[in-house]
């Protein structure tokens, strides 16, 4: 399994910054799922494990992100995460009040297990890493 993808636009990562944090607000959990034309974050009933959809988040990965490289191990090439909703937007939280980023690198990481690393780069060159997820 392999991800990275690297937001540029200012306004798409605000508008990413601003779903993680609505989706924390619903759920404690959420299901990422990455395919070659899409990112999607669902939130379920029944938890993120169990039940019907509640929410169904899908974002076009050629719309968002100006570099997008994954690579599935499953046949259809995806890729599933469950995320703590909590913590993803504790992540993001510096970005929503930030006019200064610059970029937005999400990567796949495995640490004990697989989870996401974001790195932010500000427009004072100074980079910030913040992991894991």
């Amino acid at each position: 399994m392999k991800f990275r993808g690297k937001i540029l636009e200012i306004g798409c990562i605000r508008q990413f910054t601003q779903l993680i944090t609505d989706i924390s607000r619903l759920a404690k959990s959420c299901i990422l799922r990455l395919n070659s034309d899409h990112v999607c974050l669902v939130v379920s009933d029944g938890g993120a494990l169990g039940g019907t959809p509640g929410l169904w988040a899908e974002l076009d990965q050629a719309h968002y992100f100006s570099e997008y490289n994954m690579q599935g191990v499953s046949e259809e090439n995806q890729i599933f995460l469950e995320l703590q909703t909590d913590k993803l937007a504790k992540t993001l939280s510096s970005l929503r009040s930030s006019q200064s980023a610059r970029s937005l690198k999400i990567k796949l990481t495995k640490k004990l297990s697989p989870c996401l690393t974001f790195e932010i780069e500000l427009v004072s060159d100074d980079t910030f890493y913040y992991s894991p997820v």
